[in-house]
């Protein structure tokens, strides 16, 4: 874009001044008709010499073609007329042949004899019967050669078979081997009786040696193809079969009977005359090609010069205005005493004001905020002096405009000197940026946020009070159950003793339970860290083996232990219970329903349908869950919250096994489990490495454990036992 002048004129064509230079050398460059003039006998000689050489090579190739076309044509009637006499004698000789008796057969050798010497591209004839079996023939063998094929080849065989079908002789497709052979056949017959074949065996390179004179190899390249324009002879002479040489094509001639697949291809030899005809026409065409470039190069020079200055002048007008139309950016300049000197149509689209009333304008202008927004007024004032001053902001300057309705319009204003050709400056260019997006984008980004923030505090409530509701459904369970067997317990005359006691002191330690789950979950809100005592994984494993045994009873399912060692562990015990708890639960839930003992046996669960294995990795303990259920779904949702497989389950077990687990510093996973099912492993730190650990074995765990099997097998002595399990059934 070129920048405008203070008085709003235009700079003088940069080549002005070498224009003027030429003219004064060359004066005659304004007469136009010698070079007209001159051209156009330097086209019509060259017309005229090209059209001349170029008839007369015409000629020179009509009659080469002629020549080939006769000579290619006598070639093909010799070579045909040689086979087709060739074939009218074997075929009378074949006649005679037929009953085959040892005089005919000498007969048949002598004269054969004379044949092959008189046409040395007979390798040899045979005659053979319908078995194969050679009866006659030369030249004369007890194997056959190397060099010839054997009677049993296919494509022999081939024309066998179709000569006598056809009853007429047949040719065999080209043998290779060594050089292509050629076979015919004619078939041995009378009164519809076959009683053999004649043989001819050819050697093509020879037949081609026989029949093709001299002159004609002088003359052309000659090639013995296929039908599939493969080279077949002679093979020492390669010439392209698909391209021109000198302007001349390939002809094509036929080589024996019209069915035989094989043909001749002639091509002359590339001669020098044309060569040296056509280089000399290249040398004259070019040396009028320079002449002519050089005159024109003067006259293009000529008008170049006079053309430069007004094409460049008008593409950068056009470019200039093509960029303005195009901006969606405003653009104003200053002159150097403030005066508003130029402005692009987006400055009056955006103000909504007609661009020929921004141009000559002073401050205060028309666009800045009117005096109910002294302040923004006043700041547009400053940023306008600053400019002036030549103190603009790299990062720009944030202003607000008034439009001509009176709305404001935000914009960032970024400016840089104006400088003219001379390197003097003659003012200031200034862009004005829209930032009306910006500012909504920002108010819709806090929105957005403070949104957000609620939403998240929502979540948290409702995960928090869906933990809860979780987490007591299990001592809630354990309490309704107790209380179900204290009940049962005091209905009896008279009580046992100790048992409503022992059933009362259970329900006050689940509801201990219950507020020390309510504890924790809410130490996961309030982000507490994990209070850490040191805690025996054999005895934690206590509590839920004792809980679920009920319902692995109802499952007649044995829950096997191995623990290895007794390694014990940091961290907060009623967390970790609980995982064990909803991860044994999830177990046992996995498996399918078990049949009664009085159906069939294959309906019992296996032994190992849910065992806990207890490791020792290093500095780590390693606890494994395995069922024999159904297996794993979905893996990659298994953790995430509210996914579940279950009816009546609330998807958030395993999602909070997970969160225990890491805040212990540790790692909860599920895999398929060999066999079927699904084995869920979490890892621990140990809080003290064992200096030896016994193998693994088959235990009931430790004496807690035991105990805890006593104590649920008294619980099942009262004789409302049924109600209490009714009871349990509805709790879980």
């Amino acid at each position: 874009m070129l920048p405008p002048t203070p008085h709003g004129t235009s700079a003088a064509p940069p080549h002005a001044p070498a224009v003027t230079v030429l003219d004064a050398h060359l004066p005659f460059v304004h007469r136009r008709w010698p070079w007209w003039a001159a051209s156009l006998a330097l086209v019509l000689g060259l017309f005229v010499s090209t059209t001349l050489g170029w008839q007369w090579f015409k000629d020179q190739r009509a009659q080469q073609d002629h020549r080939s076309a006769l000579d290619g044509l006598w070639l093909e009637q010799t070579i045909r007329s040689t086979l087709d006499q060739h074939q009218r004698m074997l075929v009378n000789w074949a006649h005679d042949l037929a009953p085959p008796s040892p005089a005919a057969l000498d007969e048949f050798t002598s004269r054969i004899d004379g044949l092959m010497k008189e046409h040395p591209a007979l390798l040899a004839i045979d005659f053979v019967d319908r078995q194969g079996r050679r009866l006659a023939g030369l030249p004369a063998y007890d194997l056959r050669p190397s060099q010839l094929p054997p009677l049993s080849d296919p494509l022999i065989a081939s024309a066998v078979e179709r000569a006598h079908t056809l009853q007429r002789p047949a040719y065999s497709k080209v043998i290779e081997q060594g050089a292509p052979l050629w076979v015919l056949a004619i078939p041995v017959s009378d009164d519809n009786t076959a009683h053999g074949t004649l043989l001819a065996t050819y050697d093509l390179d020879r037949l081609l040696e026989q029949e093709v004179p001299w002159w004609f190899v002088q003359r052309y390249d000659l090639a013995l193809v296929d039908r599939q324009n493969k080279r077949l002879s002679p093979r020492d002479v390669s010439p392209s079969l698909d391209v021109t040489t000198d302007g001349v094509t390939h002809r094509q001639l036929g080589f024996g009977p019209a069915d035989s697949g094989l043909s001749l291809w002639q091509q002359p030899h590339p001669s020098g005359h044309p060569s040296a005809l056509l280089a000399g026409l290249a040398a004259a065409v070019v040396a009028f090609g320079l002449l002519i470039v050089a005159l024109l190069r003067v006259l293009q020079r000529w008008l170049r010069e006079r053309v430069a200055a007004q094409q460049a002048l008008a593409d950068a007008l056009q470019f200039r205005q093509a960029m303005e139309n195009s901006l969606l950016t405003a653009l104003v300049a200053f002159g150097r005493d403030g005066r508003l000197i130029y402005a692009n149509p987006a400055l009056g689209r955006m103000l909504g004001l007609d661009n020929a009333t921004l141009v000559n304008q002073v401050a205060p202008f028309s666009f800045w905020p009117g005096e109910p927004h002294a302040a923004l007024r006043g700041e547009c004032a400053e940023a306008h002096e600053a400019m002036m001053r030549g103190h603009s902001p790299a990062h720009g300057q944030a202003l607000t405009l008034q439009r001509a309705d009176g709305s404001l319009l935000p914009v960032r204003l970024f400016a840089s000197p104006l400088v003219g050709s001379d390197g003097q400056p003659q003012g200031w260019m200034a862009s004005l940026h829209d930032t009306t997006a910006e500012h909504e984008a920002a108010r819709v980004a806090r929105e957005r946020d403070e949104l957000l923030q609620r939403t998240a505090r929502l979540a948290s409530l409702a995960e928090f009070a869906s933990g809860i509701a979780h987490e007591l459904n299990q001592p809630l369970a354990a309490i309704a159950n107790y209380a179900a067997v204290a009940d049962s317990v005091l209905a009896l005359s008279p009580p046992p003793p100790g048992k409503a006691e022992d059933a009362v002191a259970r329900i006050g330690e689940e509801a201990r339970r219950a507020g020390r789950i309510v504890q924790s979950l809410r130490g996961f809100i309030q982000k507490r860290r994990v209070e850490h005592r040191r805690h025996a994984v054999r005895s934690l494993l206590a509590e839920p083996l004792l809980l679920l045994e009920p319902l692995a009873q109802r499952q007649r399912v044995h829950i096997g232990v191995q623990i290895e060692g007794d390694p014990e562990i940091d961290g907060d015990g009623v967390m970790i219970e609980q995982v064990l708890l909803n991860l044994l639960r999830n177990a046992l839930e996995a498996l399918p329903m078990a049949a009664p003992s009085t159906q069939a046996p294959h309906s019992v669960p296996p032994p190992d349908a849910v065992t806990v294995r207890v490791q020792v990795d290093d500095d780590h303990v390693v606890v494994s869950v395995a069922d024999r259920g159904t297996g794993l779904a979905d893996p990659a949702q298994l953790f995430q919250p509210f996914y579940t497989t279950k009816s009546d389950g609330m998807g958030l077990g395993l999602a909070i096994c997970r969160t225990v687990i890491e805040s212990h510093g540790g790692r909860l996973w599920a895999s398929a489990r060999e066999g079927g099912g699904t084995l869920f492993s979490f890892r621990l730190p140990l809080a003290d490495r064992p200096d030896a650990a016994p193998p693994l074995a088959e235990q009931p765990a430790d004496a807690e454990i035991a105990d805890a099997e006593r104590t649920n097998a008294e619980r099942a002595q009262p004789q409302r036992r049924h109600e209490s399990t009714d009871l349990n059934t509805a709790a879980e």
